[in-house]
């Protein structure tokens, strides 16, 4: 028998859903504002020289889980994922400016209110997502920060990013 500690400590990861997830976010954070003209954030390939990437955390992990005696289960699940910027030869304003928009991008998937270009733009809803799942908020999990500059001076920033979804389902 596990003790409260060994059961707190598992780790439930909802695999079913981290493909849908990806492509969603993926989608999602490509519609941010502060993108310029053809500008995309790949997935999980960064230049090394410049660019954005998106990469998604080990999985969606499941926060809480109820089950119903009819056999409905529902899962509240968070997706985590980091969103880079790396550039060469940056100064205090390019880093700056790297931070912010990182920054910006954390606030507007939140659903707060960010300036751009003398402009307010505010994620008004997320999109829908497959079968009976749907986003239910996003959050900033840390700051955007200086992740790495290699010997060529090229920098990498980072914000780590989370979003949390319900997963319903009949079992």
């Amino acid at each position: 028998m596990k003790t409260m500690d060994e059961k707190k400590q598992e780790v439930k990861y909802d695999v079913e859903s981290f493909d849908v997830l990806t492509e969603a976010v993926r989608a999602l954070v490509n519609r941010f504002p502060g993108l310029a003209e053809g500008e995309k954030i790949a997935f999980a390939t960064l230049r090394e020289n410049g660019g954005m990437a998106m990469y998604p955390g080990d999985g969606a992990v499941v926060d809480e889980e109820r089950r119903s005696v009819t056999g409905r289960v529902r899962q509240v699940c968070r997706y985590p994922f980091v969103v880079l910027v790396r550039g060469g030869g940056m100064n205090e304003d390019s880093r700056a400016s790297a931070k912010e928009r990182l920054d910006c991008l954390g606030r507007w998937l939140a659903g707060q209110p960010v300036r751009l270009s003398e402009q307010v733009y505010r994620l008004e809803e997320y999109p829908p997502l497959s079968g009976e799942r749907r986003f239910l908020d996003f959050s900033v999990q840390a700051p955007a920060y200086l992740y790495e500059r290699d010997e060529h001076h090229v920098e990498t920033w980072a914000v780590a990013l989370a979003a949390r979804y319900e997963n319903i389902y009949q079992k």
